[in-house]
């Protein structure tokens, strides 16, 4: 009887106690959009303001710079989270919302996080130009190209600075750099091929 009541009176003290919500965390990041990313060996995943592990860690998760360059690491901006995926030994850039749902499939190069509803994407377009008839193979012409999309995915405008890409020189980490810029809400900079030129487009 004794036993009894001991275990009771732990039950009642536990029941008041501090819950342990997430242990053994690396890195916990402040909150942005309500939500921190927490870190456990090299997978992050995401809690609310109450502690609670709303996106379980997983290893697809982009890190990115804050503002002041001050930290690196995975946070939401306008509901959408960078993520990735290795696709024949590139990584390929996509988003998640705030239920770990993939919004915006993993297609790009290279992305920019969301700002003012828009980011900056790079796409990698293939077009056959012919056929190598002793290798039986089709010859094959990459271009990179830069576009604005909205939260949905949907694309907004084509920024005219293509530019060849040749896979052999990138490797797995390296990200094609953008040649494009916003300025203002609805204003965006574009390098031109002469690089020390830029075209301004109100889109």
């Amino acid at each position: 009887m004794k036993n009894i009541m001991v275990l009771v009176i732990c039950f009642i003290i536990s029941s008041f106690g501090y819950a342990q919500i997430v242990t053994d965390v690396d890195e916990i990041s402040p909150f942005y959009e309500e939500l921190s990313a927490i870190k456990k060996g090299d997978q992050w995943a995401f809690i609310n303001n109450k502690g609670e592990k709303i996106i379980d860690f997983r290893s697809d998760l982009v890190s990115s710079r804050t503002e002041d360059n001050s930290a690196d690491y995975p946070l939401f901006k306008e509901g959408r989270c960078l993520n990735r995926k290795l696709k024949d030994g590139v990584y390929y850039y996509g988003y998640i919302d705030k239920n770990g749902k993939q919004v915006i499939s993993s297609q790009y190069l290279n992305a920019t996080n969301f700002k003012n509803g828009y980011a900056i994407v790079i796409y990698l377009e293939k077009e056959v130009i012919g056929f190598n008839e002793s290798l039986g193979k089709d010859v094959v012409s990459y271009t990179l190209k830069e576009y604005i999309i909205d939260t949905s995915g949907v694309t907004i405008k084509y920024l005219d600075n293509a530019r060849n890409y040749v896979k052999s020189k990138y490797k797995t980490e390296d990200l094609p750099r953008f040649y494009s810029k916003f300025i203002g809400p609805h204003l965006i900079a574009v390098q031109t091929t002469d690089v020390l030129k830029y075209n301004i487009y109100n889109f």
